[in-house]
């Protein structure tokens, strides 16, 4: 009777091994894409932080937005335009790190939250990463 309860045990394990693996493996960051230029917005907890830091590296541009006192925020409008105003990447950041692959070259950043504006020029470049933070 012992044997059959571990024998049972075991079974009832080995059935849920895989379903704990998939789920430690949480669904990645979706890739997104606007007229060419991919990007992956996140960073909201641990894992999401920890997948963006493993990612990061294959893009060129990292965008961080916190409130002054430091918290994160999130549901923030990018938009990326190229300095003759032509926009070439336009995304609301769902967490608080977007990050895009552009060409390299001087973009114009406008981020908005809370209803307020914030505008800067980033050099992008070929490799590496150029990041900026906004704060509100």
């Amino acid at each position: 009777m012992h044997i059959l309860r571990i024998a049972a045990s075991l079974a009832v394990l080995a059935t849920a091994l895989p379903i704990q693996r998939a789920y430690a493996a949480e669904d990645p960051l979706p890739t997104q894409s606007y007229e060419g230029i991919s990007f992956v917005t996140g960073g909201v907890g641990l894992e999401e932080r920890e997948q963006i830091s493993r990612i990061g590296r294959d893009y060129n541009l990292k965008l961080m937005f916190a409130e002054r006192g430091g918290d994160y925020l999130g549901n923030v409008k990018v938009v990326v335009a190229k300095p003759a105003g032509k926009t070439v990447l336009e995304a609301t950041a769902d967490g608080p790190i977007l990050l895009a692959r552009l060409p390299q070259g001087t973009y114009r950043i406008t981020v908005s939250a809370d209803g307020k504006d914030q505008v800067r020029t980033a050099q992008v470049p070929a490799h590496g990463q150029g990041s900026m933070i906004f704060r509100w």
